[in-house]
């Protein structure tokens, strides 16, 4: 430790409030690591410390029993009741598991969880007793079924449990190399097994990888979530034992534990602890590793931890892995480029997993249904609710999840767009170019009453008047074509902008185009057959009808003046 002298009863103290025993074994390790004499010396007050527990709490321990219980352990080939012990698999803080084999009545291998030789004091016992409770009441896919319980012939508890063939979601992840969306499909099993756990009254309270097991059936992975020895029941007592958390212990491990249970009092734990340690799980599997460097935890002293659990907000996910000396390997496991898996992160899974993180709990997620439903929404790129969705951010979702309808009625809308503009830049020059027809026939008429008026004034002059009266005549003659031509341009830019504004719906302007067109009824042969079409329509109001045909189909039957030959301005 650097040269700085070790307070042993300091250690000792700090590490006896600590219940988990993977948790206090890593602590003892960081701190006594270098001095094997401090080590043992630390483990040895501890065991007498349990012993003492299990002295004040009514159960009497003397070296005599001490003694015999050091020497009532099972191994390998030993039977107990109908199961045939073949090898030790995991050990916790009250119990050891084995594989063993059933023989009766049926046969099949199994996991049997046996209570710890001298460690069968009262609350041990409670504890023990209320995993096996929990695990019975729970029958869900992924979690691990408990079949049969009883206790030994030396009277210790025991309980059968499916055999889970698995290993740490964490390692399977890396080890079969699955990229982040297939993570978080195997995560959000393990969300809907948590769900069944809190719908049973049952709170996990030390969810970590190793609590969580992959195995593969039919070589698909199937998350199993083990080890409710540290659960709590909320709606109802598991045993008939007292069992409760004592003042100044710990329960959970250190980098899942939720804030709320980073106190020395923790009477006042909820359901969402468990969302709280999901999410620390979601970031490792996503980042690679915990919010909290496991070094800078773990070698700090007993309140600084404990702090750091309550106040210090981690980075986010996407911060911590582009930070990592790692990136490479971690990306390498995930199948995926590490500038990819970075961009991936960022944004929504961010989002997601700090609001399972939050340090007050009445912001996180409220049930593991509900965080399995935000990462299913990411999946299918919906709109998420870990953040606050704004207009723009909803319609960006809509665009990614529909984006060749967007892009079709984009594209649709830009055309009618289009045709409106060239329709009414049509309408508009047509009829700049009648007022100038009008205009000029005006100014015929003019000269025309001139060269009358100068006709009768100079009778001698009359091959002149004359003269004047052919020229007058022609110029009138050509201003009339000119309007005559005009007016059928007129004609035709207008029965087109009846048609585009039929089809959007603008029936005034329909009305007023039909009202302008040849309104003298003296001059009723310019209405031609697309006239009496509109005004028909209009007339008997079949504004829903079927789709409008184009002029265009119709350019045979065109007998208006003009309009018999070229058809294409009217379409």
């Amino acid at each position: 430790m650097n040269g700085i002298p070790i307070n042993e009863e300091q250690v000792f103290d700090l590490a006896r409030r600590i219940e988990s025993p993977d948790a206090q074994r890593d602590y003892i390790e960081q701190v006594c690591g270098a001095d094997p004499a401090l080590k043992a010396r630390i483990e040895e007050l501890l065991r007498l410390h349990t012993e003492e527990d299990g002295f004040f709490s009514g159960r009497p321990v003397g070296l005599a029993q001490t003694v015999e219980a050091r020497t009532i352990s099972e191994k390998s080939g030993d039977q107990i009741g109908p199961y045939k012990l073949l090898q030790q698999i995991g050990e916790g803080g009250m119990g050891v598991v084995y594989m063993a084999e059933q023989t009766k009545p049926i046969q099949r291998m199994v996991a049997l969880k046996i209570i710890k030789p001298g460690m069968d004091t009262r609350q041990v016992v409670a504890r023990f007793e209320a995993e096996r409770q929990a695990l019975a009441m729970m029958d869900h896919p992924n979690i691990a079924k408990v079949l049969d319980a009883g206790t030994t012939d030396s009277g210790r508890p025991y309980f059968v449990m499916e055999l889970v063939k698995g290993v740490p979601i964490t390692n399977y992840c890396d080890d079969h190399h699955l990229p982040p969306r297939q993570r978080l499909e195997l995560f959000v099993d393990v969300l809907h097994a948590v769900q069944h756990a809190h719908q049973k009254g049952i709170i996990h309270r030390d969810i970590k990888p190793s609590n969580v097991l992959v195995a593969e059936y039919d070589q698909q992975p199937i998350p199993k979530v083990i080890d409710f020895g540290v659960a709590k029941a909320t709606h109802h007592k598991l045993t008939d034992k007292t069992m409760f958390t004592q003042f100044g212990q710990l329960v959970g491990t250190l980098e899942y534990m939720s804030p709320e249970q980073a106190k020395l009092n923790q009477m006042d734990i909820d359901t969402r602890c468990d969302i709280y340690s999901l999410g620390v799980l979601l970031y490792e599997l996503l980042s690679g590793e915990t919010p909290f460097d496991r070094q800078r935890l773990r070698s700090a002293a007993f309140e600084e931890m404990m702090r750091i659990i309550r106040e210090e907000n981690p980075p986010a996910p996407s911060t911590r892995l582009s930070s990592s000396a790692l990136l490479a390997s971690l990306s390498a496991n995930r199948s995926t480029e590490p500038r990819k898996l970075s961009l991936f992160l960022r944004g929504e899974l961010d989002w997601i997993v700090m609001r399972a993180m939050e340090k007050e709990r009445n912001r996180r997620y409220e049930t593991p249904n509900a965080f399995a439903d935000d990462i299913q929404r990411f999946l299918n790129q919906e709109a998420i609710v870990a953040r606050p969705a704004s207009t723009a951010y909803r319609m960006k979702k809509f665009a990614q999840r529909n984006w060749a309808a967007v892009v079709t009625g984009t594209v649709i809308a830009g055309t009618l767009l289009l045709a409106s503009g060239v329709s009414t830049w049509l309408a508009i020059r047509a009829s700049r170019a009648g007022q100038a027809a009008v205009a000029s026939a005006r100014e015929a008429l003019i000269e025309k009453q001139e060269a009358n008026a100068q006709r009768d004034a100079a009778k001698t002059a009359s091959q002149q008047e004359s003269e004047q009266r052919k020229l007058a005549e022609q110029r009138e003659a050509d201003a009339l074509a000119a309007r005559e031509e005009l007016r059928h341009t007129l004609y035709a830019a207008n029965m087109s902008l009846i048609q585009s504004s039929w089809e959007s719906q603008q029936f005034d302007c329909v009305r007023f185009l039909l009202d302008t067109q040849s309104a003298d009824e003296s001059d009723t042969n310019d209405r031609g057959w697309e006239w009496h079409f509109w005004h028909k329509r209009l007339k008997q109001g079949l504004v829903h009808d079927s789709p409008i045909p184009s002029l265009a189909d119709d350019s045979h039957v065109f007998h208006g003046r003009g309009l018999s030959g070229d058809t294409s301005k009217l379409v």
